[in-house]
Order: structure tokens, then C-alpha cells, then sequence
């Protein structure tokens, strides 16, 4: 997380002597006894025992401790040799090989495994009996020596913990320590801060957004994998740079993406997530918190993804809120606009996972809206700010999700006194910057209520809107097209759908050849991209 003067902490530093000492029937319990492979024992290690180590550390301790499974053919070729001499004798035998006993039955597969084996190793004469040790075995119902005992799993509570938790402990390690190292600062206009990685500050915070608003736009494409997977591949082509800049939320917008792929092309998003967990580790080290984060989430399904993404939004919530109430003087003047930013960013999740999720925790953000509004009139502000505005929407979309229409309209009217005209300027106020998601919830209010004219006239509003904010061929106006086409029952007639699929095919061909352009983001009076992309991330699979 770059260069501090404070004293290393835990992540900056690989096992000690003492460390593997300390560990080491650990280790070899798992390695040896439980036959785990060593990229399981390391990861086992690291989430319960914060013991980082590189492989061929772990590779050279265990060949020094002698627990190394793999049987080498002049050991092979000296154990059967022996066996067969006290066979003869009528002997029975058993082997300690590097004092840990062999299971003949994994000599007899290396052998069949190798038929030529006695051509290559027949003439082999070495003396191995330091390293080996062949005795008689006890005789039945005797006592048998006691293998090592495992660490029982009742006393680590870590271990307890599902895949998700574990995750989420990694995040909140970082995020605890991105803010204790100052890798986040505050940027921006005196009265529209964020917080921004201090190697990329506003412009990367606006390219991340416009990257991520592609992949997430891509995901929805109908058909054409081909097509898909070219874009995405271009895509990752800026991925490294955001990870070097660790923007205040690269990581958490990384994992939406992965998880809208995943959810709709899962190849692709597998494939995706793969990458990401390797760039990690190569950009920011195997013992960075977000390299052991990414580890796990490839194994994740989409219940304990979604599971994720809450649990990372919340972190994010309370961190922001715990600084906002710790430092009055510095959340004053910015209307707390990152903790606005992080409720809208939780609402987003908890739709995602449905009305059910939405329904335990929408009174209780609603009652957090409030109380944000109420302290701006307070401190003599009239109206609504835009990022209390945006804020207001994405809890009428939450509304929407759980059939509570009447609650989701008094919002929506409420927002619509503080919009402008549709003939203004789109960079003249603030307010335009919302005006396209404004419009696009209303469309979709009507729309699950039956009203599709309406639903019609308000998603054709909200296209004349965002390609005059945002241009014909951008990935918000491919958003607002595909709400057009994929709504079952919203166009009637099958000249306006394929009107409207011409359209989207005109601005999925002018993206993909963008596609080797990457993500340059310049224009930031832009501030729809700098602020996020248009809130159209409902769930509409339930409609």
C-alpha cells in the first residue's frame, strides 16, 4: 500500500525462524498427514494464522523438516529391494522414510505409474539406510504409535468463519490501514469532496467510473460472446493502473463487475476474476490483504458474492460514518457527501439481493436519509444537494423493489421540484447530472406498474437526455437501449423494437471500436462519470 514511516506491520513482513517453529506441526499435520497440497496448506495458513510465506520458502522448510511427499525412485528402488530380501526371510516390514512412516499402497501406484521403472533405476545401489528405516511391525491388537495430533479446530475461531467473513476481513484490514497511511485523501471542489487514491486523485477516481460503467454495460449484452469477451479484454488492458492507483473504490467497484459477469456470462466472469487475483499479487504483493481477499472470492458462488458485496459496503459505511462523527470540523462544510455516496453504494447491494434483504434494511437507511437532509436545513442550505438527490433515488428504487410504490413516488416527487428543465444546458447546474436517473425510475416505476406508455415515454426522455449529456455512442445510452429491447412487453410494435435494436447494435459497434482507446477520461466537467454511472443497477431479473 506504499512506503510508511511507521514500524512494518503484519502484512509487510513473511515468517520469521521463530514463526515457522512455532508452526511447524501445524504445517506438517496439514502437508503430510492430511495430504493437503501446498498451495492449500499456504492459504490455510494465511486466513488462520496470518502466516504469509512465498512457496519456495515453504518448499525449502519442508524438505529441511524431511516431510516431503513426493518419493524420489533410488528411495523407491532401495525400499522394495529390502522388502523383498526380508519377504524371503518371512519378515514383515514397514518403512520410515525422513522418520515419517510409508504407506506401501502409495508405492505400489508409483510403480504402476512407471512402467519402466526397473530399466531406468535397476542398477541403482545406493545405501539409504540413514534416511531410511525398515522395522517389523507390531504384531495385531498391539498399541499403535499415535499419529501426530491435529490442532483441534474448536480452539480457532477463525476457522469457524465461512468463505465470506473471511473476506471481509481482509477488506476491513485494508481499508483500516489505506486510511491510517493516508493512502486516501480528500479531493475535489470546496463543496463536492470524495475521497481518491493519492497517486491518481479526481481523473483516476473518473476513470475507474467510466471503466467500470463498460464492463458493467457488457455484462448485459445480448449475444455475441465474441464480442464481449474482446471488449473485456481491452478493458483489463487499464486494469493495472487502477490497482497501482487504488482508488477509494477500485476494489469494491472490481467486485461488482465480477459479479455482474459471473451472474451473466460465467466463463467470462470467472476468467475475469482469475486475472484480477493474479494482478494483485504481482502489483501489490501475495501478502497485501486484497491479494488474500481475491484468493478467496474465486471460489465464491453468487449467494455468498452478494454476501460480499454487502458486507464490503457496510465496512465502507461505518468507517465513513465513524470519521464523519470523529471530525465535525472537516464533515461540516463537505455535507458528509462520502457517507451520502456510501449509503447510495449500500442501497445498490441490497438490491441486488432482492426485496427481502432490501425489505430488513430500507426503514433503517431511510431513516439515515432523513437525518442527513434534516442537518442541511440546519445549517440554512434550501433544497436538496445533488448527491442528496441521487441519494433520494436510489432509496425510491429500493422502494420499487419491494412493491412499495407509493412510498417510491413521494420520493420521486420530492426529487423532481429540485430538476431542471430537459431543454437546459447539460453541464448549466448540478441538478442535470441526476435528471437522466430521475427519469429513468420513473420509466421503471411505471413499468412494473403496468403503465408501459408511460414506462415508453419516460425511457425515451431518459435517451434524448443522456445523448445529450453523455453522447450517442457512450455505455450509459447502451444502458437505457437495452431497458428498451430486453423489457418483456414494453414495445409493442415490432417496427419500434427493431428500430431500437438497430440503434444498440450502432452504439455496441462504435464501443468495441473504441474498445483499443482504453479508458482516457478528460473531460471532467463531465461530473455524471466523476460522480458514478447512471443508477440503473436495480433488479429488474424479479419483473
Amino acid at each position: 500500500m506504499g512506503p510508511s514511516n511507521k514500524k512494518p506491520s503484519m502484512q509487510e513482513l513473511y515468517a520469521s525462524s521463530e514463526d515457522w517453529d512455532t508452526h511447524r506441526e501445524t504445517i506438517t499435520q496439514l502437508y503430510l498427514h492430511e495430504k493437503r497440497s501446498l498451495q492449500e496448506v499456504m492459504e490455510h495458513m494465511a486466513l488462520n494464522y496470518l502466516f504469509f510465506a512465498t512457496v519456495k520458502m515453504y518448499r525449502t522448510r519442508i524438505r529441511k523438516w524431511g516431510i516431503d511427499k513426493n518419493n524420489k525412485a533410488a528411495e523407491v528402488a532401495y525400499m522394495v529391494r529390502l522388502k523383498k530380501q526380508r519377504d524371503l526371510l518371512g519378515k514383515k516390514s514397514c518403512f520410515l522414510l525422513r522418520n515419517r512412516p510409508v504407506d506401501w499402497e502409495d508405492i505400489e501406484r508409483y510403480l504402476a505409474r512407471t512402467p519402466d521403472f526397473w530399466a531406468k533405476h535397476g542398477r541403482e545401489s545406493l545405501d539409504l539406510s540413514n534416511e531410511i528405516i525398515c522395522k517389523t511391525p507390531p504384531p495385531p491388537g498391539s498399541p499403535q504409535i499415535p499419529k501426530p495430533a491435529c490442532v483441534p479446530q474448536t480452539l480457532n475461531a477463525a476457522q469457524e468463519l465461512r468463505v465470506h467473513e473471511e473476506i471481509l476481513r481482509f477488506f476491513r484490514d485494508y481499508t483500516e490501514g489505506a486510511f491510517e497511511q493516508g493512502l486516501w485523501h480528500l479531493a475535489g471542489s470546496p463543496s463536492h469532496k470524495r475521497y481518491v487514491g493519492s497517486r491518481g486523485g479526481i481523473e483516476a477516481h473518473a476513470r475507474l467510473n467510466a471503466w467500470y460503467d463498460r464492463v458493467r454495460n457488457v455484462s448485459d449484452w445480448p449475444g455475441r460472446d465474441a464480442d464481449a469477451v474482446r471488449l473485456v479484454n481491452h478493458l483489463l488492458d487499464d486494469l493495472p493502473q487502477f490497482i497501482r492507483e487504488q482508488d477509494f473504490s477500485v476494489f469494491p467497484a472490481l467486485m461488482r463487475c465480477c459479479f455482474y459477469l459471473s451472474a451473466r456470462r460465467p466463463a467470462l466472469g470467472k476468467a475475469v476474476v482469475q486475472f484480477v487475483s493474479r494482478l494483485c499479487a504481482v502489483i501489490l504483493g501475495e501478502k497485501h490483504p486484497m491479494t488474500l481477499a481475491w484468493a478467496r472470492i474465486r471460489s465464491l458462488d453468487m449467494s455468498e458474492y452478494l454476501l460480499v458485496l454487502q458486507g464490503t459496503a457496510k465496512v465502507r459505511l461505518d468507517h465513513l460514518e465513524a470519521r464523519h462523527h470523529n471530525n465535525k470540523d472537516t464533515a461540516a462544510p463537505l455535507e458528509d457527501e462520502n457517507t451520502i455516496n456510501a449509503l447510495r453504494e449500500y442501497l445498490l447491494v441490497l438490491r441486488l439481493r432482492g426485496a427481502a434483504a432490501v425489505e430488513d434494511e430500507i426503514d433503517h437507511v431511510t431513516c439515515r436519509i432523513k437525518e442527513q437532509v434534516q442537518l442541511s436545513r440546519h445549517r440554512g442550505k434550501k433544497g436538496l444537494t445533488t448527491a442528496q438527490c441521487r441519494l433520494l433515488l436510489g432509496t425510491a428504487s429500493s422502494y420499487i423493489t419491494c412493491r412499495r410504490f407509493d412510498e417510491a413516488e413521494e420520493l420521486l416527487s420530492r426529487v423532481s421540484a429540485h430538476l431542471p428543465t430537459e431543454s437546459s444546458s447539460p453541464h448549466s447546474t448540478g441538478a442535470n447530472r441526476i435528471l437522466p436517473s430521475y427519469l429513468f425510475i420513473m420509466g421503471f416505476l411505471r413499468y412494473v406498474t403496468g403503465r408501459m406508455d408511460e414506462a415508453v415515454n419516460y425511457f425515451l426522455r431518459t435517451y434524448c437526455a443522456l445523448e445529450k449529456a453523455r453522447g450517442p455512442h457512450s455505455s450509459a445510452v447502451a444502458d437505457i437501449l437495452l431497458a428498451l429491447i430486453d423489457f418483456p412487453g414494453l414495445l409493442q410494435k415490432p417496427e419500434d423494437l427493431q428500430h431500437w435494436q438497430g440503434k444498440f447494435a450502432q452504439v455496441q459497434a462504435e464501443m468495441l471500436a473504441n474498445a483499443t482507446r482504453g479508458v482516457r477520461q478528460t473531460a471532467l466537467e463531465d461530473s455524471e462519470v466523476v460522480d458514478g454511472p447512471l443508477d440503473t443497477d436495480v433488479n429488474t431479473g424479479a419483473w
